[in-house]
């Protein structure tokens, strides 16, 4: 996509002046991005490596620029600023200091390894970060729990307030930070870093932290010249960074000075702390574009994004860059300074790698608590969002696994934090999905029937032993705590009191997605169970595998006729139906006339004359009786067999809307309103059926109107009858 790089009138009187608005932003970010930078190498190459801050400046301000270049170029939408982040400085700084303590007292070969590791880091974070861009991946890590990314938050919190004194005393984590020779050293960073936070709260303006900064140092300075403190004094005190190293920054990280120094065997050892970085990288980079989607009001293209962070990733590494990406702040600020330009990213980053030709040995002159109130700054805004604030915001459950992880960071480390976090994400996933009821109705036999339009007396004998049905259907994926519940809520139900009658559990499987091997277990027990209560099992909706899983278990368990296998809902609810039928009402209402059939509707004997005005006719199996868009010029009338009203397309298995049996109508509705058919009517097996057409309806309403009334009235509570059943339905489902 090419860089749209015109201003918008009402924003700007020229190109000039728009020019001008980008240079200025992005010297002011410029600025605040060498901050960032430098008080991140910093605090990586603290303790032994300190000397080389300087050297080391040149790698990760080029890397840097580059960056920052790339992804403003790069990126989806206009006005995106990127820098070096601070969970993969921090995360780099205690694999730093890993280094640094295998390697005590070999200054060169710390150097180089540390370096190196830099490199190998944010190159496989571009390579990482690439591919998921580009396989379009990225919405897969929306998946990960948001209390457990507030953990490594929160512990990056931590590690950057631990880091900040650490750089401030060159002197690890112990007791001897509250030695008062140490103390004088941290203090100040501290109460500066939260000066910062809660002057940037009251004051949200861009030259903030600068003038804080600013500001500081003279204070600092003024303090020294009254107190008569020379500057080899102030040095000497610890004070300022270590100025021993000799030479220039513009040493490059695959030199011969470190390619030749790089111990390889510690490196690698420290590979299992590195590949989390690249993980939180992606992460943190989504999280930061979801939030400018909102703050700037515009679609964000995640995928774009990660693919121009893998590359912007790529080639800051291979000059010596940290792990960076888009950022929240800076890109809010350059679009509340000129709506956000494509060019000030550019600028910036050519801003910064011009401090290469210019020098950076001015920071010799920061005190080492300007930096360190950075981190503190940033320490702190982590850890009171993450743990004050997120008091108030999170359940207790979930605050006790941000916390969890907080305290293996601070007692273990990032890599032993990891593991706890997949641990916790897992164990959150089985506990929350436990949770949510697979079960999308559980409804008796009473309430909710087949598509099956019976004749009264068989429906009078469903209402009254319905309830030896029970309906459960289910949805989602289920697994071992899923599918346990629904073994135990089924047992439960049936053993109360209300509910001992039950003969028919009917498990609908239609909108399973999977169940897992230990869920299969659950429902093992279930076959099992159901065998021993005289229970038969229905199991609907089964296909491919999880068809031949039940069927594979079955086998195993189940070996007569107490499990029963349908293709839906529908058809094994009519077996159920058919069994109490069966059981219950001995009567064959289809073999009667419709003559009888029609006397018992009308409660009345005179209906023996209805037949003059019918034609009689018998289907075979198979046979249509209605096609879709066919007249309405017939209704007809079942006197023995079944008939299916179905929905039928190409390739596509019937849909069953309705199967009907003698004593039943078809086709009254089309009939009555005069619109062509919407459906099949299909003969299921042999059938003797009646047609009135619509002159036989008007010959009787004109022979015998006071007949023609009884016949209106009889069809009137045949489909007061299909509504009740229908509404009867539809009630029970939205109770469920």
């Amino acid at each position: 996509m090419t860089p749209n790089l015109r201003s918008s009138a009402h924003q700007v009187p020229s190109s000039t002046l728009a020019l001008g608005s980008s240079i200025f932003a992005a010297l002011l970010i410029a600025s605040l991005e060498m901050i960032f930078v430098i008080s991140f190498t910093a605090l990586i190459y603290s303790g032994e490596l300190s000397s080389q801050i300087p050297q080391a400046l040149g790698f990760t301000i080029l890397g840097n620029a580059v960056l920052c270049m790339a992804i403003a170029f790069l990126s989806s939408t206009s006005g995106v600023i990127a820098v070096e982040q601070d969970l993969p400085g921090v995360m780099l700084s205690v694999a730093a200091a890993g280094v640094i303590a295998a390697l005590a007292g070999a200054a060169k070969a710390q150097f180089a390894t540390v370096t190196m590791m830099i490199v190998i880091t944010s190159v496989m974070t571009g390579v990482l970060l690439l591919l998921i861009g580009v396989f379009k991946l990225g919405g897969l890590t929306r998946f990960i729990p948001y209390p457990i990314i507030g953990g490594f938050l929160a512990g990056t919190g931590w590690l950057l307030i631990q880091g900040a004194i650490g750089l401030m005393t060159d002197v690890p984590l112990s007791w001897a930070w509250f030695q008062w020779d140490i103390l004088r050293l941290w203090i100040p960073g501290v109460v500066l870093g939260i000066v910062i936070h809660y002057a940037t709260q009251k004051i949200n303006k861009p030259y903030t932290i600068p003038a804080l900064m600013l500001l500081a140092t003279l204070l600092f300075y003024g303090i020294a010249w009254v107190s008569s403190i020379s500057f080899g004094q102030i040095q000497a005190l610890g004070w300022l960074l270590n100025s021993s190293v000799s030479g220039g920054v513009w040493q490059f990280p695959f030199g011969k000075d470190i390619l030749t120094n790089v111990d390889w065997d510690v490196l690698l050892k420290q590979l299992p702390a590195l590949i989390p970085i690249s993980a939180m990288s992606v992460v943190a980079l989504l999280l930061n574009s979801s939030g400018l989607e909102l703050i700037i009001k515009k679609d964000i293209d995640l995928n774009r994004e990660l693919i121009a962070a893998g590359i912007g990733n790529l080639a800051a590494g291979m000059m010596g860059g940290l792990t960076g990406f888009q950022d929240i702040s800076f890109s809010t600020l350059n679009h509340s300074m000129n709506g956000g330009k494509r060019l000030v990213g550019i600028f910036a980053g050519l801003f910064m790698a011009s401090t290469l030709f210019i020098g950076i040995s001015a920071i010799l002159y920061i005190p080492k608590f300007i930096f360190g109130s950075m981190l503190i700054f940033l320490g702190f805004q982590l850890l009171l969002e993450w743990v004050y604030i997120a008091w108030f915001k999170f359940s207790r459950s979930d605050f006790l696994v941000i916390l969890t992880i907080l305290m293996v960071i601070v007692f273990s480390g990032f890599l032993q934090a990891i593991i706890a976090g997949l641990v916790l994400a897992v164990g959150m996933f089985a506990v929350s999905y436990s949770r949510i009821s697979v079960i999308k109705f559980a409804l008796s036999g009473r309430e909710y029937h087949s598509r099956v339009t019976r004749n009264l007396p068989e429906q009078q004998t469903l209402d009254a032993h319905g309830d030896q049905i029970h309906i459960l259907k289910l949805e989602g994926f289920i697994f071992f705590g899923t599918a346990n519940g629904i073994f135990i809520q089924t047992r439960d139900l049936i053993k109360s009191e209300s509910n001992r009658a039950v003969k028919y559990v009917l498990l609908d499987f239609s909108k399973v997605s999977g169940v897992d091997s230990t869920g299969m277990l659950s429902f093992a027990r279930m076959m099992q169970w159901s065998r021993e209560q005289e229970i038969t099992l229905v199991l609907t909706g089964l296909t491919g595998n999880l068809r031949a899983q039940f069927l594979q278990a079955s086998l195993q368990d189940i070996r007569d006729d107490s499990m029963q296998f349908f293709a839906d809902l529908d058809h094994g609810l009519e077996w159920c139906e058919n069994e109490i039928v069966a059981k219950y009402f001995t009567e064959e209402g289809d073999t009667a006339n419709l003559a009888a059939q029609l006397s018992a509707l009308a409660k009345s004997g005179d209906t023996e004359k209805l037949l003059a005005y019918f034609q009689r006719r018998e289907y075979a199996p198979g046979e249509y009786l209605i096609k879709e868009g066919d007249a309405p010029d017939l209704m007809y009338f079942i006197e023995a067999g079944q008939v299916t009203a179905q929905l039928e397309a190409p390739g596509k298995k019937p849909v069953r809307l309705e199967t009907m049996y003698g004593g039943r109508t078809v086709g009254e509705l089309g009939f009555y309103l005069k619109t062509p058919r919407a459906a099949n009517v299909i003969a299921d097996k042999d059938s003797v059926i009646y047609s009135l057409s619509t002159e036989d309806l008007s010959r009787m309403e004109t022979d015998d109107p006071e007949f023609a009334s009884v016949f209106h009235r009889m069809i009137v509570l045949l489909l007061s009858e299909r509504v009740n059943h229908l509404l009867q339905s539809v009630r029970a489902l939205e109770r469920e």
